[in-house]
């Protein structure tokens, strides 16, 4: 990314501020019509991939050349247009009206302006696939067998992409319109009142003593951070620069420091609340609550991080590597003192899963985590001010209460108002609040809005893919290719769509690699009859390990370079730390009680297999229990692991005993090496 410097700089803050206030105020006031909010949000993001990314890495990188100022300009044009016509655009009948010239112009212009764009932001390969598919529309029906498609004409194709929302304007731009911006400042708030320094400051404060300490603060971190975050390689970059040179410090392989943090960073986006933009896509694309898709993550969550966490402890006992001491840590008793900075995140939860819309959560999560900045006092915070900021919180919170008990006080004002209000007060009450003063509330919008332009990008691009699927029927083809192939083997085709998946996602950010895996491979599970939500889950987990998978492992290849470690190297060891991502997604299409569906007496089944498939498979890779044990127990621990896992409720039992033994004869070793 561009470093702009002087009023240039100045002017895109001022516009990339606007385009968050302007998200807020659609989040507090109602959205407009789906196809218009998509259009602003895009013509609004779009020519920020030409002021701020250049067109190559010999491109100036602290000013914007005057052909990416004209590109940027013309990357407008099209959103422009759809915004003035767009009574004309909604009443016109597809595939009857014809195209003007004008539309069929501004489309061509749409479609190639966003191939560059994400060329330029999200990488080459979602560029080419997406360009492909244009191709494949266009002549698709000059192939020959399976891959035959039906002839389109070249307006047939540009009215497809331009001017429906089965195109470019579809479902996943509509998330990236509505949640995940919202959800991207929420994360700005989060860091700008100091709870993700909190976030840190807990993770090295209840586990830098123990054995390993710093493996389990970077594990502990990553969870936290990256459910915020939604971006391995941000994750990596924002809490392993801390935790890997403390890793290699007390003894871990530059290599394997590299591969926690990246196994950590990339299971950020598994875990909730907000699992970055993935969650919000599925949701979207099973038609079900965010608190659905929220429940049923988090037991699979917990299985990669207990297995992660297992692992590094593991491995530092078998080192014989000890902790940090106390003194270089913060102190317990001062973290605990700071407990409110966790209010964001449960209210949050809260919000979520009592049903409020995730748009309106987030914003009362943004709300929160303004509050608790009132109390997050500086060491030298005097006491006129803490008084001062006190009496504010009070005032806001009586405020807050009879807003609440009596909304139809606020009846009378338009949303306009209304939001002018609001953000007034919040300013105004920012003058008295040491945790976020009016400019850090300022900057945590644009701060928040600046890293839209990925996500953005991504999910139109990728709605040129679904608009392709939709038009041509090639998902279709390829569901039916499939199935034939693999018979009346289920799990033949689960291992042939993980292939599409992994590929998909190597080069990918996630949220591009799930909406192209959860097009081509997802219907291809749920006509075999697996759970929707099972076979959406089990694409979103290999577009995510596609992260820690060589030989395109972003996340891997990020935490080598700040470990000075192999990439190759660290990428495998990252294969074997996060091996569970691998083998759990079978399970859960097989056992939905892993996905919190079934009776109490099913899913506490599933719990307890879960837990003992992470004790197996975490002492199998690091040969290590009560005391180290022999490569035959490891072989059969990697056996019990997968018994654990299996829907057979014997071979369940079978692979829980061979644990209990091991856990056993481990013991044993361990006493006869002690005396």
């Amino acid at each position: 990314m561009r470093k702009l410097q002087g009023s240039v700089s100045k002017a895109i803050y001022v516009y990339v501020l606007l385009m968050g206030v302007f998200h807020l105020f659609t989040a507090e006031a109602g959205n407009y019509e789906a196809f218009l909010q998509r259009t602003i949000h895009l013509a609004w993001v779009l020519p920020l991939a030409f002021v701020l990314y250049p067109m190559t890495s010999r491109s100036p990188m602290d000013r914007t050349p005057l052909y990416d100022w004209v590109l940027a300009a013309l990357a407008a044009v099209p959103g422009i247009y759809s915004m003035l016509h767009y009574s004309e655009i909604a009443e016109r009948i597809q595939q009857v009206d014809p195209l003007t010239t004008a539309q069929l112009v501004l489309g061509t212009l749409l479609v190639v302006l966003l191939l560059e764009g994400t060329r330029r932001i999200v990488g080459l390969p979602l560029a080419l696939i997406a360009g492909l598919f244009v191709v494949y529309m266009l002549y698709g029906y000059k192939l020959p067998g399976l891959l035959r498609g039906a002839a389109f004409s070249y307006p047939e194709v540009v009215e497809q992409l331009f001017l429906t929302d089965e195109g470019i304007f579809s479902m996943p731009l509509g998330v990236s319109a509505t949640f995940v911006m919202i959800f991207l400042i929420f994360g700005a708030f989060l860091e700008k009142s100091g709870a993700g320094e909190w976030f840190m400051n807990v993770a090295q404060a209840f586990t830098g003593t123990t054995p390993g300490g710093p493996a389990q603060i970077a594990v502990v971190s990553s969870c936290l951070f990256g459910s915020i975050s939604g971006s391995a390689v941000a994750n990596v970059y924002g809490t392993g620069s801390f935790t890997i040179p403390l890793m290699k410090k007390i003894g871990y392989a530059p290599f394997f420091a590299g591969a926690v943090e990246a196994v950590a960073s990339s299971g950020g986006q598994i875990m909730p609340p907000i699992m970055g933009a993935g969650a919000f896509l599925m949701a979207s694309f099973l038609g079900l609550q965010y608190r659905d898709i929220m429940i049923a993550a988090i037991f699979p969550a917990l299985l990669y991080y207990g297995a992660l966490f297992l692992m590094v402890r593991l491995r530092a006992l078998k080192m014989g590597l000890t902790g940090l001491s106390a003194s270089e840590l913060p102190s317990r008793r001062d973290v605990l003192k700071r407990f409110h900075m966790i209010a964001p995140i449960v209210g949050l939860v809260g919000f979520l899963l009592a049903g409020y819309t995730p748009m309106r959560a987030a914003l009362l999560g943004i709300a929160l985590a303004w509050f608790v900045a009132f109390f997050n006092f500086a060491p030298d915070e005097t006491a006129g001010s803490k008084r001062a900021a006190c009496l504010t919180a009070l005032v806001t919170a009586v405020l807050a209460a009879v807003l609440v008990h009596r909304p139809e006080l606020l009846h009378g004002l338009s949303s306009g108002v209304r939001f002018v209000a609001f953000s007034a007060y919040i300013l105004i009450a920012s003058c008295f609040n040491p945790g976020m003063r009016p400019r850090e509330v300022i900057d945590a919008v644009e701060r928040g809005a600046r890293n839209i332009p990925l996500v953005c990008v991504a999910c139109a691009t990728a709605g040129i893919v679904l608009g392709a699927v939709a038009l041509t029927g090639i998902g279709g083809k390829l569901v039916g290719f499939v199935i034939s192939f693999a018979g009346n083997t289920p799990f033949l085709a689960l291992i042939l769509v993980m292939l599409i998946a992994t590929f998909l996602g190597m080069g990918l950010p996630t949220t591009g690699a799930y909406i192209l895996a959860a097009a081509l491979g997802a219907p291809i599970l749920i006509k075999l009859g697996f759970q929707p939500i099972a076979a959406h889950m089990f694409v979103f987990y290999y577009a995510i390990i596609s992260n820690i998978t060589p030989p395109v492992a972003l996340a891997a290849y990020a935490a080598s370079s700040i470990a000075g470690a192999d990439p190759n190297r660290t990428g495998f060891q990252a294969m074997q730390l996060g091996f569970l991502a691998y083998v759990v997604p079978f399970a859960f299409c097989y056992d939905p009680g892993l996905l919190m569906h079934g009776s109490a007496v099913e899913i506490a089944w599933s719990v307890v297999s879960g837990v003992g498939s992470v004790v197996a498979f975490a002492s199998m890779w690091m040969g290590y229990m009560k005391s180290a044990i022999p490569l035959w127990l490891r072989v059969l621990l990697g056996v019990a692991g997968v018994l654990c896992l299996s829907p057979v409720n014997a071979a369940v039992v079978a692979g829980l005993v061979v644990v209990a033994g091991a856990c056993l004869y481990s013991k044993k070793l361990s006493e006869r090496a002690a005396v």
